[in-house]
């Protein structure tokens, strides 16, 4: 009888990179530019072995989760390794995990996992259940690479990449201006003509104030900061990079330091401010929020309004805004909203370290043409920079024309520089 061919070790077959080299095996070189900077588009499968709570707190952008563990049972484990010692631990991972290792191969082929294709497998420090599992995959015939040090110094590298010390990946633009001139929406029209952007609120799933609930739960102040990192790396240095003036949060979810300082300086950039009547104002902020007019959105808007504004509005304009939404005065309602949230972004932008200011007075709530209006305002300081747009943009909107004959932009730099 043919004797069975001998197992590899677990080492055997599976090599270790460190963080740089395993972020070009998944995402290609830094530094590539593109339109949408957060897109997940993992070149090779990557596979997060951690347990499924940890994965939810925070993971590498475009990693699947296959875990050795579930939540109950990494606990288990856990609790067995600090009683028992290392050797019962491992006792205890073995008959939770083994009797699993068949499903392993099969959510690997659910992800699209090919026989010998090449995969990336990390855990939390690069230890024991990266190495167990990349020795699983290897031995079933693919090519496995883990992570040196693991998703520990994938933290690391976010901190690097957009913490205190971080430096600017390229010029940054930040559109300002106050509640209701639509900066999201510029923003993304910005995308739009092959603008760099990062944009925020949209990660934070989040509109940046007291109404800016969407319904959808925020991420983790670790996953955004992941995400965020994870942009940072791809952007263009020779583009700008857009990035929306919001305050140190985005509802929940904290902006990073690195990041907040970014905007705060607008470094080698500058403070790009949207100007608009405030009855177009009014009107955006009528459509953005109460364009159904349901009992739902009242409430919804009532809760908003006595609940996280009542301390800074004070006790008679809460009083009067309930009473104008039970009347179904929402353009009065929004007037007065703006009549605070105005206060505070002029305090607030008024501390911005930014030495180059451009206004663009914008006269309608058309997004594509108040695009077109910043864009031929900050060309003269991208002219200046050497500034280069990403390749292959998408068209432009077409309705242009008559918002770009209005179009008033100042550029101050220490004193005039126009």
């Amino acid at each position: 009888m043919a004797e069975f061919p001998a197992l590899p070790s677990p080492s055997e077959g599976v090599a270790s990179l460190d963080i740089e080299t395993f972020l070009e095996a998944l995402d290609g070189p830094p530094q590539q530019g593109q339109t949408d900077l957060t897109e997940n588009r993992p070149r090779l499968l990557t596979i997060d072995v951690r347990s499924p709570a940890e994965f939810e707190e925070g993971h590498i952008p475009g990693a699947v989760n296959i875990p050795l563990f579930d939540n109950e049972s990494r606990a288990v484990v856990g609790t067995d390794f600090k009683r028992k010692g290392r050797y019962e631990a491992i006792r205890k991972g073995l008959q939770l995990a083994g009797p699993n290792f068949a499903s392993f191969l099969d959510t690997l082929q659910e992800h699209g996992a090919k026989h010998g294709s090449r995969l990336l497998v990390y855990c939390w420090r690069g230890g024991m259940r990266s190495g167990s599992m990349a020795w699983l995959f290897s031995l079933s015939g693919y090519e496995v690479q883990t992570l040196q040090g693991g998703y520990r110094s994938y933290r690391r590298w976010c901190k690097k990449m957009v913490g205190p010390d971080a430096i600017p990946p390229a010029p940054v633009m930040v559109l300002g201006g106050c509640t209701g001139v639509g900066k999201t929406a510029i923003l993304h029209e910005l995308r739009a003509r092959g603008k760099q952007i990062l944009d925020l609120e949209g990660l934070a799933k989040h509109r940046g104030s007291a109404f800016g609930a969407t319904g959808k739960t925020q991420p983790s102040n670790e996953a955004f900061e992941n995400i965020l990192a994870f942009a940072v790396r791809r952007v263009r240095p020779n583009c700008c990079l857009w990035i929306e003036h919001e305050a140190k949060h985005v509802g929940k979810a904290l902006v990073p330091s690195g990041i907040a300082s970014w905007v705060s300086d607008a470094t080698l950039g500058a403070m790009v401010v949207i100007s608009m009547p405030k009855d177009l104002r009014v009107r955006r902020l009528v459509q953005d929020y109460c364009s159904d007019a349901s009992e739902e959105t009242r409430d919804q808007l009532k809760q908003c309004i006595s609940g996280g504004l009542a301390k800074r509005l004070g006790g008679q304009r809460v009083k009067d805004a309930l009473r104008l939404l039970d009347e179904s005065r929402w353009d009065e309602v929004a007037s007065m909203m703006l009549d605070y949230y105005d206060t505070l972004y002029k305090k607030w932008a008024s501390q911005s370290r930014s030495s180059k200011r451009i206004e663009v007075d914008c006269p309608t709530l058309d997004a594509a043409g108040n695009a077109d209006l910043v864009v031929q305002a900050v060309q003269p300081l991208e002219l200046d920079l050497g500034i280069q747009t990403l390749s292959e943009p998408v068209a432009t909107s077409e309705a242009t024309a008559e918002a770009a004959a209005v179009v008033t932009a100042e550029v101050t730099a220490e004193g005039n520089c126009q």
